[in-house]
């Protein structure tokens, strides 16, 4: 018996039910952050590494809207098509285990800080290993 996806969100279905993730991003506290990763611990594979950029310019420009001097951004990490540039989207099953790593400046006090990340995608089946024979 196949179990429904849509009603027990754990289910193998065929294959194994999950994700493919299309964009993650950590919450981290400017100026404190230092940086975020996470980490598949399954398979030990980094699924993205953000780094705050730290902005150089006297203002803000409409070509460099994020680059003035006091201002941190934090891209997120996206994933799709090649031909846009982005990573291919990670495979997650429903029962992978992440590992979430944060460096943070304790320099200065500051409450809240935590290492969660915000993600989303869409609802996939891994595919099956590809059989390849040689001659």
């Amino acid at each position: 018996k196949m179990c429904n996806p849509r009603t027990s969100p754990h289910c193998a279905g065929r294959g194994r039910a999950g994700i493919n993730l299309v964009y993650a991003s950590g919450h981290c506290h400017a100026p404190s952050c230092i940086k975020m990763e996470l980490w598949n611990a399954d398979t030990g594979r980094l699924i993205c590494r953000q780094t705050p950029l730290v902005g150089t310019a006297p203002a803000a420009t409409a070509s460099r809207p994020y680059d003035e001097r006091g201002y941190v951004a934090i891209p997120p990490c996206l994933f799709g098509a090649e031909s846009e540039g982005l990573l291919p989207e990670p495979f997650l099953a429903y029962d992978t285990n992440l590992t979430s790593i944060k460096w943070n400046n304790n320099t200065y006090a500051h409450y809240g800080e935590m290492a969660m990340w915000q993600m989303r995608g869409y609802q996939s089946w891994q595919p099956p290993p590809v059989s390849r024979t040689f001659a």
